[in-house]
């Protein structure tokens, strides 16, 4: 008996080894290199075909945006056409916005790797009469809006970082029509429709 708990012990062991290192593995990477004080080469591993990648100067103004066809990406820009100064690249894909800031000078272009910021995306889903928001753990301040078609604000809540979970809301007595649920988290934003019938 005492070696089949030990047996299984040691299985669920290196179910759990094998499953953490599988995660790790997985994780996104992003690798910023400048080659022959020329070419920047961005390249990103283990992202979801239909990602965002997008890159902004401080003024906000859109420098480069593009979409990647697989899991992994690579574009490489003009170190002498790249603006200079601090530039924020944006990552996006359905479940989360990664914001990595970069310093552009010259002859060099690194990504401020402490600086990077991640907002996990709320999901929306409704069914008879009830909307529920499934957040996330770890998830930031939000501010939350209901608009309907009109753009006329019918709900406004201050959703407070913490654990993931569940946030139920009665939306019975709302006319029937589309709606747009639009979360608010330093200044970004994430919108979801739903449709009430």
């Amino acid at each position: 008996m005492k070696q089949r708990i030990t047996q299984a012990f040691m299985v669920i062991m290196f179910m759990t080894i094998g499953l953490t290192a599988q995660a790790r593995e997985n994780e996104r990477e992003i690798s910023l290199t400048v080659e022959n004080s020329k070419a920047v080469v961005l390249t990103l591993n283990h992202i979801e075909a239909g990602t965002k990648i997008s890159l902004w100067d401080a003024n906000g103004k859109l420098l480069f945006e593009d979409k990647a066809d697989e899991a992994t990406y690579g574009k490489v820009f003009n170190l002498q056409q790249l603006k200079k100064g601090e530039l924020m690249l944006e990552i996006e894909d359905r479940q989360t916005l990664q914001l990595v800031p970069i310093t552009v000078s010259d002859n060099a272009a690194k990504m401020k790797e402490s600086a990077q910021k991640t907002y996990v995306k709320p999901i929306v889903r409704t069914k008879e009469g009830e909307m529920k928001v499934y957040l996330r753990d770890g998830h930031g301040d939000y501010t939350m809006r209901m608009l309907d078609k009109f753009q006329d604000v019918v709900y406004r809540e201050s959703v407070v970082a913490g654990k993931g979970g569940i946030k139920r809301y009665d939306v019975s007595k709302l006319p029937s029509g589309k709606y747009n649920i639009q979360f608010t988290a330093d200044g970004r934003s994430f919108y979801h429709t739903i449709t009430l019938n």
